[in-house]
């Protein structure tokens, strides 16, 4: 683990604590970072359901056809 320090923006951070029902910086901070991780995951469950080859992400057109 490392340490950082970082500006934080503190209207973005109380709305994202009480979406998550944190309280601290750092219990925030991990558990917006697992909700990213875990949205990645149903993201690419979702395309992988509809065929998308995930390889083919990396071009922005194909991205934006991947949702269509």
């Amino acid at each position: 683990m490392t340490k950082r320090l970082i500006d934080v923006d503190d209207d973005k951070l109380d709305a994202v604590r009480a979406l998550l029902g944190t309280t601290t910086l750092k219990s925030t901070v991990d558990a917006a970072l697992d909700e990213v991780l875990a949205l990645d995951q149903r993201r690419r469950g979702l395309l992988a359901e509809r065929g998308v080859d995930l390889a083919e992400l990396a071009d922005p057109k194909a991205r934006q056809a991947a949702w269509r």
